[in-house]
């Protein structure tokens, strides 16, 4: 099946509208000042022509979400991804905002709380759960009960790039061409918003799609996603496995080592600034006389942990990915990387799930012929070459962002200090390439940011709380008036809902956060890593580009 690239947007004329009978617009009631009306009905663009942009309409229903009502347009892109966008019938003001997704994906969910569906800690976005705003999302190219399953993938090279980079433009393209024909007019501004996986779509629609968005948020971004699903999330699975393939930690122990940790690291607020500045050792809970009990570490955990700390590396010490475990992120290591005591399926975690199935159904374009479990990958710098073969595929880490930059885009990028599922360290080290790449961190900010939040974790994930300190972000607000009113953000100040020592604080300031600044230099297990990647990984033009010759894909550099 080829690939079909789809072109720049079309003009109002040229989506193709044969066919459709165009309807007065639903008797909907007087419209509040300032919102947009259809120029026809519901039911009357189920039978818009969207060939153009390779998809079609599947279906569309007047709903109400919210106490609002839309349009819920389902459809499908070319050659499987599934969408469904809500179009407010009365209280569209005209932007459109596209929700990223986790995982690896395979579910249409929208949400109109969170704007960017998939966080967990995100707090609502007025606009959004008003109605204000066109919203979409999609299954990025596969339909699967967990987001951590890769079985489509395994046969199917095209899904690989639908996945890798192909599913949010398209949607894009999709979507923007029904708000044309819904609305007879084209967005004011558009948006994107992801965490996660959904924050590698927004760095892939930077890089690649620079025209596609006015404003973007990167939300704790797996952008090196190779190194991260290949090397860190199988590391941090086998690194848990003694040689009879039990848990080594098992979560009982995590409190106490937390606060260990926050007690060694923590300022007198109780906040972890940064991780980096950490000089932890496990070995200060070392339990004495050889007794293991629930507030000490064994000889065998002391080992375990201080290889979380300073993630998958190979014999000579060199590091596979940008760094390892974050101190301060220990709570929330379980059902990421360990379980309880009684869980007889540990250590089938997480990331146990998630990197399996990527290096046997995703890394590789030949599939390996005896599949890796957790105990069979090895950590080499040969390893780590091999999965930079489709790395170009599905990370997100050109630091060239001069086309998004002139196109008039602005972007936000965050990540949290405690992200325990995707370290922070890729994102500093993406940040700091954009920074040389670009003219200087001053030179940058003209159309992005990047904030650093301490304490918060990836996600919920059945924690009783979202971090330490534990708070809510939003950054909506702030993304839509730099891009409407051109007000750049400074400080931002975020609620804080909880946290386990210190000063029990209301609220946390986090300020833009300059990656060129020297790093704290110490023997802290965060600290000094030696990553390998570090120069071929973040450089100009590393992204693959695919297309069909007959029925052989080709893949290389864009020039």
């Amino acid at each position: 099946m080829r690939i079909t690239h789809v072109q720049t947007a079309l003009t109002l004329a040229s989506i193709g509208l044969a066919g459709i009978i165009v309807a007065s617009p639903p008797a909907l009631g007087a419209a509040a000042e300032g919102t947009i009306a259809p120029v026809m009905s519901c039911e009357a663009l189920a039978k818009a022509d969207l060939t153009r942009q390779d998809a079609q309409i599947t279906s569309t229903a007047t709903a109400t979400r919210e106490g609002h009502a839309y349009c819920d347009v389902k459809g499908y892109i070319s050659p499987v991804t599934q969408f469904e966008a809500l179009l407010p019938l009365e209280t569209w003001r005209g932007d459109y905002l596209q929700q990223g997704c986790g995982g690896l994906c395979g579910h249409v969910d929208v949400d109109l709380k969170d704007p960017s569906r998939t966080s967990g800690y995100q707090a609502p976005y007025a606009p959004l759960m008003n109605g204000e705003m066109v919203v979409a999302a999609d299954d990025e190219g596969h339909e699967t009960a967990s987001n951590g399953d890769g079985e489509w993938a395994k046969t199917d090279p095209e899904l690989r790039l639908v996945f890798g980079y192909l599913s949010e433009h398209q949607l894009a393209q999709a979507a923007k061409a029904l708000i044309r024909t819904f609305y007879g007019r084209e967005p004011a501004y558009s948006y994107f918003s992801g965490v996660s996986d959904g924050g590698h779509e927004a760095l892939v629609l930077a890089q690649r799609y620079p025209e596609d968005f006015n404003g973007i948020i990167a939300g704790a971004p797996a952008n090196n996603w190779a190194a991260l699903g290949g090397m860190f999330e199988t590391w941090v699975a086998q690194t848990n496995r003694n040689a009879e393939g039990k848990q080594i930690l098992t979560a009982e122990k995590l409190p106490a080592l937390h606060a260990a940790v926050m007690a060694a690291c923590a300022n007198k607020q109780g906040v972890i600034e940064d991780p980096r500045a950490c000089t932890f050792d496990p070995a200060s809970i070392r339990c004495a006389d050889g007794v293991d009990r629930q507030d000490c570490l064994t000889d065998e955990q002391v080992k375990m942990v201080r290889d979380e700390y300073r993630g998958p590396h190979d014999a000579q010490g060199r590091n596979l990915f940008d760094g390892g475990e974050p101190y301060g992120s220990e709570p929330a290591w379980s059902f990421w990387l360990v379980m309880p005591a009684a869980d007889a399926a540990a250590p089938g975690d997480v990331y146990a799930t998630l990197g399996i199935a990527y290096l046997n159904d995703m890394a590789f374009w030949s599939n390996p012929k005896t599949p890796y479990t957790v105990g069979s990958v090895p950590f080499t710098a040969d390893m780590h070459q091999q999965l930079e073969q489709l790395g170009g595929i599905y990370n997100a880490t050109d630091p060239d962002l001069d086309a998004f930059r002139a196109h008039g885009g602005k972007i936000i990028i965050y990540h949290s200090w405690a992200d325990q599922a995707i370290p922070p360290f890729a994102t500093l080290d993406y940040y700091r390439a954009v920074a040389n790449q670009m003219g200087g961190y001053q030179a940058i900010q003209s159309f992005s940011r990047l904030y650093m939040v301490p304490g918060l974790y990836h996600c919920p994930c059945g924690q009783p709380v979202d971090g330490d300190p534990a708070t809510t972000v939003q950054f909506m607000p702030q993304l839509v008036a730099w891009v409407e009113h051109g007000d750049a953000p400074g400080d931002i100040v975020l609620p804080v809902t909880a946290q386990s020592t210190g000063e029990h604080l209301t609220e946390l300031t986090i300020s833009p956060f300059d990656p060129l600044k020297p790093a704290p230099q110490n023997n802290g297990l965060n600290s000094n890593y030696d990553y390998i990647g570090a120069s071929s990984d973040y450089r100009k033009g590393n992204a693959l580009w695919c297309s069909w010759d007959g029925p052989t894909l080709a893949c290389s550099p864009r020039s």
